[in-house]
Order: structure tokens, then sequence, then C-alpha cells
């Protein structure tokens, strides 16, 4: 039997098992996917989690640096922030390949029907049968059949909203900058990647041409496969109501779930399971009380990282055209001096 079982084999499961391991905590992984997932998903890294991944011996191949951040509006850059350790972007199913090479004991398509928990241990009920564990850890993602099972209450927060994305070639002529347009159709996102491509994310409340998005608020025209690139997502914003019940414990996406706008929920996810490795050791020794400390001392960072999520998608909220070059005045001076390096640090979580 595992000390520790872990469901779900994305960046924050993998990376717990990983972390459990070195420790010489047997640790079995079970995912219901068969495969890795190769559709657009998470791709920023602030310099906490960059650090946290490297302290693991991950060398993050390939990724591109971002130092600097601009605020546009469609004749000009309002402002700029510099950020130093700078932003990384990589693909997820990139990190997760090279996660997964750090873990033993992983299996895909192996999904979880449900948890029991008893009083010396859990039984993780699979497809196929049934495994033991002293613990087991959800991070099976935001819509979580652990947290289901156990009844726990899901938070619904401030921040919504819906948007439009694609990762396509980059020809828009902004080199190494993350960019962000403040428009009166809404607001404009863009970043590089690896491999001279680039995402764009625009909001908008109804249609799914990106392309004529982008091109009324910034001017730039995106090549015509952006059609067939684009995705849509609605971002929404929870906490769970608790982390830890019994046996089990939620991680990442099943304990909250944050807008990907700013890019902060797989880097606060990370963090956690940074902060979990140690207390999930010192309560297989014994110590009761180690693993609802952690949940108390990792739930603020949740909190501000939910504030930094809905600010930045109340910036992203259409106002009525009188009122757009206000907005920009705004902007113009959140992006200048003192401001713009306390933005710099909030954006790159490194008040989490």
């Amino acid at each position: 039997m595992p000390d520790v079982v872990v469901v779900g084999a994305g960046p924050v499961g993998t990376l717990i098992a990983a972390l459990l391991q070195r420790r010489g905590i047997e640790t079995a992984v079970y995912e219901r996917r068969t495969a890795i997932s190769t559709r657009p998903r998470a791709v920023g890294i602030h310099p906490p989690a960059v650090a946290a991944l490297r302290q693991l011996g991950l060398e993050l191949h390939g990724a591109r640096q971002i130092t600097r951040g601009e605020a546009r509006d469609r004749a000009s850059i309002l402002g700029a922030m510099h950020f130093d350790p700078p932003v990384l972007t990589l693909p997820q199913h990139t990190l997760q390949a090279e996660l997964d090479a750090h873990v033993r004991h992983l299996r895909r398509g192996a999904p979880v029907l449900t948890v029991e928990t008893g009083s010396h241990a859990a039984r993780v009920i699979l497809a196929g049968g049934s495994v033991g564990a002293r613990l087991v850890i959800a991070a099976d993602g935001v819509g979580s059949s652990i947290r289901s099972s156990l009844g726990v209450t899901w938070h619904r927060r401030p921040g919504h909203g819906r948007y439009l994305m694609a990762d396509i070639d980059d020809d828009g002529g902004l080199g190494d900058a993350a960019a962000l347009w403040f428009a009166r159709g809404g607001v404009v996102e863009s970043f590089p990647l690896p491999a001279s491509r680039r995402r764009w994310v625009a909001r908008a409340a109804t249609g799914s041409d990106l392309a004529r998005c982008v091109a009324e608020r910034t001017g730039i025209s995106l090549p015509s496969a952006t059609a067939e690139a684009t995705s849509i997502f609605v971002a929404s914003q929870h906490i769970a109501e608790r982390w830890v019940h019994d046996r089990v414990v939620l991680l990442g996406d099943a304990a909250h779930e944050l807008s990907p706008i700013g890019g902060q929920g797989m880097n606060l996810g990370i963090l956690d399971a940074v902060a979990l490795a140690p207390c999930v050791e010192r309560a297989l020794d014994g110590d009761a009380d180690a693993l609802t400390r952690w949940e108390s001392e990792r739930r603020p960072s949740a909190r501000r990282a939910v504030a930094q999520a809905a600010f930045n998608m109340s910036v992203g909220v259409p106002v009525p055209g009188t009122l757009q070059p206000v907005k920009n005045l705004l902007v113009r001076g959140l992006a200048r001096g003192p401001a713009a390096r306390m933005l710099a640090r909030a954006f790159t979580m490194q008040q989490l």
C-alpha cells in the first residue's frame, strides 16, 4: 500500500508526487486521461514557480523569457513595466512531459471513481479495482469528482468573463514584450511563446472572430488561420470551503479556480504543492495538525490571487466610448513610476 495516492496527473499533481517521492514517501499517481493533452492551456510560469521547479531539477527547456509588459491603446504605448526576474512561457504539455520524467508509479487511463476514508487509511476506488493509502491528494481539476463526492461547497468569487484565444505564428512585430490593449470593445492580451509563436486573447461577450477583435482594437492583422485555431473559454473563480477532509487533501484547481487572465492558476497550485510536501511528511509522522496548518497558511494566498485575478479581468471590462480616454489616462498613471513596479510584482505573483 502506498503512503499517498495522488488523483490527477496535471502539472500540480505530478509536482506534488515528485516532491513526496524525493522525501522517500511512497506515492502513486492515477490519471483518467490516457495521454498528455496538447491543446492550448496554461503557458505562463511566474518567478516563484520557476524557482520551485528548478529546485526539483527541471530545466524548463525551450522556455521563452518575458522581461517587459506594455499597456497600450490602438495608437500608442500608455506605459510599461519590467519583470525582473522574468516570466517564462512554456506550453503546458511541454512542462508536463518534463515533470512526468521525475515521477515513478504514474498510471494513465485509470479514472478514479471515488474515495472512501476510514480512521486509519483511505481507499481509492478505480474503474478496475481499488488501492489503499494513508492519504489521498485530489489534484483532479476544477471539476474535481473527489471534491464533489466529499460534499465540499464550491464558493463562487468575483470575476468572470468570456474570452477568445489562439496560439499562432508570431507576426505582430511585438518582439519579446507582453502587451495589453485597452479598447472600447474590450481588452486584448498578447504574449510571446516559444518557437516564434504568440498567444492572443480577447474579451468578447459574443461572437468567435478573434482576428476581427484584434484588428479593430489594436490595428494588427492576424493570419487567416486564426479562425481554425481559436477557442472560446468562460473564466470564473471559486474557492473550496475546505481543502482538508479527513484523509483527503484538495490541491490546485480542485481547491481553487482562478481566471486564466494573468496566468495565476497553475502557478498558485505549484506554490501550494511546494508548501504541502513537508506538511504531508509531518502528517505521516504523526503530526495531526500539519495539514490544517498548511491550509491556514495557503488560503490567504488563494484569496489574494483571486483578488488579483478579479482585478485583471475588471480592467478588461468594456466602458462607454466617452469614458475610454479617462480609463486610458488612469492606466497611463498606473503603468509608470513606483506604481508600475508594484504592479509588476503583483502580476508576477511575487507577493504569494
